[in-house]
This record gives C-alpha cells, structure tokens and sequence, in this order.
C-alpha cells in the first residue's frame, strides 16, 4: 500500500493487490472546504497512478452539502476521466446502510455522476468481501 494523503478525517492510499486507489473517511467531514481540500488530494494521487479504479469508502463521512456533492461530479469525475483518456473509470463506494447522512450523499453522487450515455457506473457495496471481489474481477 502506497499511502499519498490522511488527516484526522480521511486517508488517500493506493491498494497495489487489488490496483485501486482508495478515499477513505475516518470520521465527519467538517464542512465544504475540508471536503474539497481531501478530494483535491484524491484527484492529484490518481493522476500519479495508471489506475482505473476507485473507493470511496464513505461509511464515516457523514453527510456533506450539495456543493461538496456538486464538485464530485463536475470536478473530482471528470477530472478521472480526463487522466484516463478515453479508458473506462471502474468507481465504488463502501457504505454503511445504517448510516444514513452517508448514504443518502453517496446516492446522490451515484445518480448524478453515473451517465448511461457512456455506460459509466457508481456501485455500491455495504460489505468489503463483495467490494475486494468485485475490484478483483476487473481485468
């Protein structure tokens, strides 16, 4: 494991076993800013890497404003894609169906980013044996 960024609420770390980089939350994201800072991040170590995979494991996250939900999908996604030239863009999140905030924010960036046009997906899993298989599957 490669690890590129972590504070007190969210680490960013590439996972070589399974070639995926991973956004993991370890606790509430404080507001809009901390969220976009943490995110900026993300999108710079997956510009480092020839990747094509993503996790956003956002089980502790909390809920975060549409703004933060906005800048996923017109920058964070995009962003992606632009690093990836043309290559599929294999994105997850690992959510805690419990927790509500969370999963009512990562839902909402699921419908908003996912694009039928060009058979883009967010999937979601709540369970970290069926997400590992799941990202193994991927050739």
């Amino acid at each position: 494991m490669q690890s590129f960024f972590k504070t007190d609420t969210a680490e960013v770390y590439y996972d070589d076993k399974v070639d995926t980089l991973f956004l993991k939350y370890l606790s509430k994201v404080r507001n809009t800013e901390e969220f976009i800072h943490i995110n900026s991040e993300l999108l710079k170590a997956f510009k480092k890497l020839d990747t094509q995979k993503f996790v956003a494991d956002i089980r502790k996250m909390g809920i975060i404003s549409v703004d933060s939900q906005q800048w996923v999908v017109k920058t964070l996604i995009p962003g992606m894609f632009e690093h990836l030239k043309g290559k599929q863009l294999y994105h997850a999140q690992l959510i805690d169906v419990t927790e509500v905030m969370s999963k009512v924010s990562g839902s909402n960036i699921k419908s908003q980013a996912s694009d039928d046009n060009t058979g883009f997906k967010v999937l979601q899993f709540s369970e970290e044996d069926q997400l590992v298989g799941y990202l193994r599957s991927i050739p």
